[in-house]
């Protein structure tokens, strides 16, 4: 039954949804410690964006933000940014998307009201991916 309903799924496109959904809150994730601190307004932007999402899924979302969260400051701290913002944009799929990956990010190294040189060189690094 659970084989049936995931071919269901794929059908009718739900996995590739969620797992656009997926990456670009782990892009999203990823630009709130890209400069070392986890700062709280960077992280409502992301937390305020996701409540409003349509989340397919047996994870919980809080529980995928956590975990998310987690791996992207792993990703900082192994100097990782990189090939972690190619592996996730490559399953961005959709331009509009792709596009609103660049303005979600925009708006989190916004939120704090200090764009510095880590943040502007992970922009960069999507943007050339984009």
């Amino acid at each position: 039954m659970k084989f049936e309903q995931l071919l269901s799924h794929f059908d009718t496109g739900i996995c590739v949804d969620q797992l656009q959904k997926e990456s670009l809150l782990d892009i999203a994730l990823l630009f709130i410690g890209v400069d070392g601190e986890i700062d709280e307004s960077e992280k409502q932007v992301v937390y305020d964006w996701a409540k409003g999402l349509q989340w397919n899924s047996s994870i919980a979302i809080e529980d995928y933000l956590e975990d998310s969260l987690g791996k992207s400051i792993l990703a900082v701290q192994q100097n990782d940014i990189e090939s972690f913002i190619r592996h996730r944009i490559h399953h961005i799929v959709d331009e509009p998307m792709r596009r609103f990956a660049k303005e979600l990010v925009v708006k989190v190294i916004e939120a704090d009201g200090n764009v510095d040189e880590a943040e502007e060189k992970a922009l960069a690094i999507l943007e050339a991916e984009l």
